[in-house]
C-alpha cells in the first residue's frame, strides 16, 4: 500500500523535527549552537579555603541573543559523589546574566542548565577545589622537647578520625627523616580533626613530618598535595615540597639552646684538652641535652662517689625502712659530706651495699658506673655524674630533699674550691669533690649542679695525672670559668692548703 505524499511530508517533516531536538541537545561542557540556548559558566576563584564561598556566574542566550527573565539551574558534583544534582535555580536579568553564591564543604565540580525551545544547553563544567583550614603549633618544653599540634578544618561528613598518625623527624642539615611517634588522630564536631605528638630534639633547626591517610583524600585540597604517607624512615629526595593538607603536615622548627650554649662548651673543650694530664668534662644543660670532652672515660671515684652514698641512704629510710631520722644517722651523714669524711662513708657504704648503688644508678641514667671492694674505688664516667646531679631532686625522697641540698650546698669553705669558687654568688652551687694520688700523679674531681631562678644544669670534671693538687683545681676552674661565661674575669685563687681527711 502507497503512502499518500500529503502523510509522507508530515512524517518526515515529524522525523526531521525529532533528529534536530536529539542532535541540538549538547553534552557536558557543549554550548548549544548559536539558533538555539546557550549559557555560559564561570567563577571568581577556583580554589577557596574551608568556610569560604564562590560565586558562579553566566550568560544565557537564545538565538545568539540574551535570555531575559529565564531560568537557570546550578548543578553540583561533590567529590565522592555518584553524578550531579540540581542544588539551586535562578532567574536572568534583563541582560540575561544570572548569578549563584555557594559555600561548598569540599572540592566539587559545577555547571548549569538552560532550557528553551524543548532544547537544554549546558555550561562547560567548572571545578572549585576547597582546602582545609590547617592550624599548627609548635611548643618548646623543657629538658630538649617540643609538642607539635595539628588542626584541619574540613567537610564534617568526612570521617578522619581514628586514623593513624605517623610522626617523622629530620634534624639540623641530615636529608634522612627518621620515624619517632605513632598517634591516632581524634575528630570532633564540626568536622575538626587534631593530631599532635611530644618527642626530643637536639638544639637548632629541625623539620617534622606528620601524615595519615583517611578516605576520600582527595575532597579537601589541591590534587597537586601529596597522596601517599610513608610508613618508615625515608630520604628527603622523596619529600613534596608543597603542603596543603594536615593528612600530609611538613614544618620547620628551631629548638632553643640551653645553658651554657655550644660556644661555651666549646670554649671549654679548648680549654682542657691544653691542660696536662688526663681529663675529661660532661654538661647536662639547661635544656637536658650532654655535651662535653671524652665524656665516657671511667676514672676511679674517689670522694665524688659519696653524693651517691648520700642519696641511696635516704632512698633506703624512705622506701625500705619506712622512717626519718634517728639514732646516729645525721650524725654520719654531715661529716660525709661535710668534710668528706672517709670514715663516716665507710659506714653509709656498709648499711647501703653495693647493690643499692647500681639501683641508684640505673635510676640516674648512668651508663658506665661499677664498684668493686668498697665505695673509694667505685668507678664512673663524667657523664654518669653529670647525669647524676641533674636528676639529683627526682632521685631524692621528698621529705629528705631539703637536708640533702643542703648538705650538698654547705660543704666545709676549705674544700669550696673549684666550681663553687667561680660561679657563686651568681649561682646557687651543689657540689662534691674527690682527690687522692694514683700511679699517674695527683686525681682531682668536682661536679656539680648550678641552679638560678628558670634555670638549672649540671656539670662534671674529671681529672688524673695533674702535676699537683693546685694544677687539677686549676684544670676545674677554668672549665667553670668558660661554661658560666666568666673566662675573662680575674678569679681569686681558691684555698686549697687545708683540704681535712677526705678525699
Amino acid at each position: 500500500m502507497r503512502t499518500p505524499r500529503r502523510t509522507l511530508g508530515r512524517l518526515c517533516l515529524l522525523g526531521c523535527c525529532a533528529a534536530g531536538a536529539v542532535l541540538g541537545v549538547p553534552g557536558p561542557g557543549l554550548a548549544a549552537g548559536p539558533t538555539g540556548p546557550a549559557v555560559t559558566a564561570s567563577v571568581g576563584r577556583t580554589e577557596i579555603p574551608f568556610g569560604g564561598s564562590v560565586t558562579v556566574s553566566g550568560t544565557a542566550t537564545l538565538n545568539g541573543a540574551p535570555a531575559p527573565n529565564q531560568p537557570v539551574a546550578l548543578q553540583a558534583k561533590p567529590y565522592g559523589a555518584a553524578g550531579y544534582s540540581t542544588i539551586a535555580t535562578a532567574t536572568t536579568n534583563a541582560s540575561g546574566r544570572y548569578r549563584f553564591k555557594e559555600k561548598p564543604p569540599r572540592s566539587t565540580l559545577y555547571r548549569t542548565t538552560y532550557a528553551a525551545a524543548a532544547l537544554v544547553a549546558t555550561s562547560p563544567t567548572i571545578k572549585v577545589t576547597v582546602d582545609e583550614l590547617v592550624d599548627s603549633h609548635i611548643r618548646h618544653l623543657a629538658l630538649g622537647r617540643v609538642r607539635v599540634e595539628v588542626s584541619s578544618k574540613h567537610d564534617k561528613t568526612l570521617e578522619w578520625g581514628g586514623k593513624r598518625v605517623y610522626w617523622f623527624l629530620a634534624e639540623g642539615t641530615s636529608p634522612d627523616f627518621k620515624l619517632i611517634r605513632r598517634t591516632r588522630t581524634k575528630q570532633g564536631r564540626g568536622g575538626v580533626t587534631k593530631m599532635g605528638a611530644q618527642f626530643k630534639v637536639d638544639a637548632g633547626r629541625f623539620r617534622v613530618l606528620a601524615c595519615f591517610n583517611p578516605p576520600l583524600r582527595k575532597a579537601m585540597g589541591p590534587p597537586r598535595a601529596r597522596t601517599s604517607c610513608p610508613h618508615d624512615d625515608f630520604h628527603r629526595r622523596h619529600l613534596t615540597k608543597r603542603f596543603f593538607s594536615a593528612t600530609y603536615f611538613h614544618r620547620v622548627g628551631f629548638a632553643p639552646f640551653g645553658f651554657p650554649g655550644p660556644d661555651a662548651v666549646s670554649s671549654a673543650r679548648g680549654f682542657i684538652t691544653s691542660r696536662a694530664g688526663v681529663h675529661s668534662f660532661a654538661v647536662v644543660d639547661s635544656e637536658g641535652r650532654m655535651s662535653g670532652w671524652d665524656i665516657h672515660r671511667t676514672y676511679i671515684s674517689a670522694s665524688v662517689v659519696k653524693a651517691m652514698l648520700l642519696v641511696a641512704y635516704l632512698r633506703k629510710l624512705h622506701y625500705e625502712d619506712h622512717r626519718g631520722f634517728c639514732c646516729d644517722d645525721q650524725s654520719v651523714l654531715y661529716p660525709m659530706i661535710h668534710v668528706s669524711d672517709n670514715h663516716a662513708a665507710t659506714t653509709i657504704w656498709q648499711r647501703v651495699g653495693d647493690g643499692r648503688l647500681y639501683d641508684l644508678a640505673h635510676l640516674a641514667g648512668m651508663h658506665d658506673f661499677s664498684i668493686s671492694g668498697i665505695w673509694a674505688n667505685a668507678h664512673f664516667s663524667a657523664s654518669d655524674q653529670a647525669r647524676f646531679m641533674f636528676k639529683l631532686d627526682k632521685l631524692l625522697p621528698d621529705e629528705f630533699r631539703g637536708y640533702a641540698r643542703w648538705l650538698l650546698a654547705n660543704i666545709d669553705p676549705s674544700q669550696s674550691w673549684g666550681i663553687p669558687h667561680v660561679a657563686r654568688p651568681y649561682w646557687y652551687v651543689m657540689f662534691k669533690g674527690g682527690w687522692r694520688s694514683t700511679g699517674l700523679g695527683q686525681l682531682v674531681h668536682q661536679i656539680g649542679r648550678l641552679e638560678r631562678p628558670h634555670r638549672m644544669w649540671s656539670m662534671a670534671v674529671l681529672t688524673d695525672g695533674d702535676p699537683s693538687m693546685g694544677y687539677g683545681i686549676g684544670t676545674i676552674e677554668g672549665v667553670t670559668a668558660r661554661l658560666v661565661g666568666a673566662a675573662d674575669t680575674v678569679i681569686t685563687k681558691s684555698n686549697a692548703r687545708s683540704l681535712g681527711p677526705g678525699g
